[in-house]
């Protein structure tokens, strides 16, 4: 197959720089028309030509890229009637309570914020899921506290930028504002 068939990808590149190729001639032929139109100060036909012109690159980018155009409506009346219908068929929407929206959200958000984990209570082991910085943890930690490192809480949960977060204490050092979400419970080995 030494001169074998295209592939649809290429079929397409092919088809796609004929049409740009036939859209520039009728652009530059729109453009030229123009020109004329300007130099005899023909303000009608200078306006005409730029509204083709605009029309000419519409279809162009259509055909190109194969933007979807909206479908022109012949008979309004018709349309707005079967719209109506359509919206009867699917019933009512679904309307809030009074207070019912603002009380969703805020279940929503309590949820995530309060966080009252068995992992956080003192004297329980937990393990560290990620690698937590000294700076995202409270003042006064000099370490990191790093992924995997067996830790035991030594504080009830308290709220630090806006996290829940717990003290903690790994071998002879002490961490302050650690997040209670990267605490994970120890698995017991039976």
């Amino acid at each position: 197959m030494a001169g074998g068939s295209k592939s649809w990808k290429g079929k397409i590149r092919d088809a796609k720089r004929q049409v740009r190729a036939n859209q520039e001639t009728v652009k530059k032929e729109i453009e030229q028309r123009l020109k004329e139109a300007r130099a005899a100060e023909d303000w009608d036909m200078v306006h005409e030509l730029q509204n083709e012109l605009s029309r000419s690159i519409h279809d162009r980018e259509f055909q190109i890229t194969g933007m979807k155009k909206r479908p022109k409506i012949s008979d309004q009346a018709l349309y707005e009637s079967n719209r109506r219908n359509n919206a009867k068929k699917r019933g009512p929407g679904r309307a809030w309570a009074p207070g019912g929206k603002e009380l969703a959200r805020e279940q929503r958000v309590t949820k995530k914020k309060n966080i009252d984990s068995p992992v956080s209570a003192q004297g329980s082991l937990a393990t560290v899921s990620r690698d937590v910085d000294r700076w995202e943890m409270s003042y006064g930690t000099q370490i990191s506290l790093l992924k995997g490192s067996v830790v035991m809480p030594m504080s009830d949960t308290y709220m630090h930028r806006e996290k829940m977060c717990v003290t903690v204490m790994a071998g002879a050092n002490i961490f302050k504002g650690v997040p209670v979400a990267v605490l994970r419970p120890i698995e017991d080995e039976e």
